[in-house]
């Protein structure tokens, strides 16, 4: 009896998920999150100060593969999206740090991760923090970021919703109308939630 009740418990405070699906991934999102931009490339949940965004970009004329990258390549990719993102963010004069930068693989996937932080307070009443993956396959870079106002360390929400995300028909071909750089690919996602605080904020005051 006991375990039944414990087990009745579980499922009455897991949190409910809602799976979404295109012919670009799948993924496992917190029902609690509502859709918010739904375009091709672009894909963004928000809840609250949180968000979740996904971001498609084709790797045709890029061709970068994150399994051969070594830590030269590494310390590139954050000085890239490092300064990316803070050229975007200069005008409000917000200075973002990135950190903990990696390769990790997981069923003979690589993938790189890497923390953003915002010190937004004075403009937005909160900082913001960040966590970021991004994959490369033949046909695509594929970006997805976990946003809140609080520290993610401990953010279980972040690792199921990291953990559910699948890369889906790799052989699948978008346009690609620019010839862009990795950091512009990368800091998309990352600026989507910032941009729209410091906004909405400026709209209150």
């Amino acid at each position: 009896m006991k375990k039944i009740i414990l087990v009745l418990i579980l499922i009455i405070t897991c949190i409910k998920v809602n799976a979404y699906e295109n012919k670009y991934f799948n993924i496992s999102i917190p029902d609690n999150y509502k859709l918010t931009e739904n375009e091709e490339y672009i894909y963004k949940w928000e809840k609250d100060k949180k968000y979740i965004a996904i971001t498609i970009n084709s790797n045709l004329n890029l061709k970068y593969n994150i399994e051969t990258f070594d830590e030269e390549e590494l310390n590139k990719q954050k000085e890239y999206l490092e300064n990316g993102i803070n050229e975007v963010l200069k005008k409000y004069n917000l200075k973002a740090e990135v950190s903990n930068i990696n390769k990790l693989s997981k069923e003979n996937t690589y993938y790189l991760e890497y923390d953003i932080y915002y010190p937004s307070k004075e403009l937005t009443g909160y900082d913001m923090y960040q966590k970021g993956r991004m994959y490369t396959t033949k046909n695509y870079i594929t970006t997805i970021i976990y946003s809140s106002e609080e520290k993610i360390d401990e953010d279980k929400n972040c690792k199921e919703v990291f953990d559910s995300f699948k890369i889906l028909d790799t052989n699948l071909i978008i346009k690609n109308n620019l010839k862009i750089y990795i950091y512009i690919i990368l800091i998309v996602g990352s600026i989507l939630g910032v941009i729209g605080g410091i906004v909405s904020y400026k709209k209150r005051k």
